[in-house]
């Protein structure tokens, strides 16, 4: 099950419970106070999703891709 959970400096990362590795971060855009980013973490490897007019959309955007990601996977898993 994968959760949010809120660190320092306005972050909020979301993560993985099962092995507790960090797979998407929500951040404020340098010292702006209403502008937030979205990077996604998968294999070591950083991909930013955009930027957003507030964390509540970023957080959605994270969400999303890792949701697109596992059904890839269920999918894959199906062709023989």
């Amino acid at each position: 099950m994968k959760k949010w959970m809120e660190k320092e400096y306005s972050q909020w990362v979301y993560y993985d419970d099962e092995d507790g590795k960090i797979i998407g971060t929500v951040y404020k855009v340098g010292n702006t106070q209403t502008i937030w980013g979205a990077t996604v973490h998968r294999q070591n490897v950083d991909g930013a999703l955009g930027q957003y007019i507030d964390s509540d959309y970023a957080k959605k955007s994270i969400e999303y891709f890792w949701t697109v990601q596992e059904r890839k996977t269920i999918e894959m898993g199906n062709i023989k």
